[in-house]
């Protein structure tokens, strides 16, 4: 957490962020002059997201008339910089100087090859202020050190429920030749959005292997054993049972200790039988039982990015 803001501050910035975001993207054209200049005034005003803009304009000069120069005419391509930094800023200044001058945002329309009012306030939202809203919702989570930032902060979700970067990490504890097994636990895991900790690809070459596996469960929210039919002994897990039941004592409901045990496989071991453990058939079956256990949630619903370019019909 920041430490110039209170809990309170930060919480109150990405309710009222939230709420003139949603006005701003989803609320009816006709008041969208409206909702622009609340939006703007918000992002000048608010303390959060000032600790964004700030260290932006003290770095980057923006050259904001000779941007609109090279978009206005007629079929023009619209060119952002490389640099992220750059183009957020630059995004945010083209949204306030269209609520200085209205008119830029009809030509920007009329340069695209739209001419209704609504079409160009689409167009506008689409190529304009959706990629910046994005860009900032990541970095409002930074500033305020929160995990999944897009998906959480601009629900305002109470900043109780939002773990820190460093806490969310599932620890996948196996003998080396489960590996595949675990690998494709791992791939899954990812791909849905959490953040898996496994030892070849989390740790760097040289590193020592006690301390970084430390590391790894301080970072972690889960621990998850495999035990299948390679599983003959318990002894090589006694330092990652002993790290698991750490952190279970030192988190409380923030850690869980998870195992899968496989068919066929030996009995789970001792250490493990007062947490969570489920005999799984398959891997889809442990996937399931797996984040089903988890003290973290999913994100929620929403169309992939590519599906949703391209909403606005020329």
């Amino acid at each position: 957490m920041n430490e110039n803001l209170s809990r309170e501050k930060v919480t109150d910035s990405l309710r009222l962020f939230k709420s003139r975001r949603d006005d701003l993207l989803h609320e009816d054209v006709t008041a969208f002059d409206h909702h622009l200049q609340r939006f703007v005034e918000f992002c000048r005003t608010d303390l959060l997201v000032q600790k964004v803009i700030d260290p932006l304009r003290k770095r980057v000069v923006i050259n904001i008339e000779e941007w609109w120069k090279s978009t206005l005419n007629r079929g023009s391509k619209i060119v952002f910089p490389a640099d992220t930094e750059d183009e957020l800023l630059l995004r945010f200044e083209i949204l306030e100087n269209v609520l200085d001058e209205s008119d830029k945002l009809y030509k920007f329309g009329f340069a695209q090859g739209v001419h209704k009012r609504d079409d160009c306030i689409g167009l506008f939202r689409t190529l304009i202020i959706r990629p910046f809203i994005e860009e900032l919702s990541h970095r409002l989570g930074e500033v305020a050190n929160i995990a999944s930032p897009e998906a959480r902060t601009v629900q305002a979700i109470p900043l109780y429920r939002i773990p820190s970067p460093n806490e969310i990490k599932i620890f996948l504890s196996h003998k080396t030749v489960d590996k595949p097994l675990v690998y494709r636990y791992y791939q899954a895991l990812q791909e849905v959005g959490f953040t898996p900790w496994l030892d070849e690809p989390s740790m760097a070459a040289g590193a020592n292997l006690e301390r970084e596996l430390f590391r790894g469960f301080e970072e972690s929210c889960a621990a998850v054993f495999f035990v299948t039919d390679n599983f003959k002994d318990e002894k090589y897990l006694a330092s990652e049972v002993e790290y698991a039941v750490m952190q279970k004592r030192k988190k409380g409901n923030k850690f869980a200790i998870i195992t899968l045990r496989y068919s066929n496989a030996a009995p789970v071991p001792g250490l493990l039988t007062p947490y969570i453990y489920k005999d799984v058939e398959s891997d889809l079956q442990g996937f399931f039982e797996l984040v089903r256990a988890l003290p973290l949630e999913l994100g929620p619903v929403r169309w992939k990015a590519e599906i949703g370019q391209g909403e606005i019909k020329h």
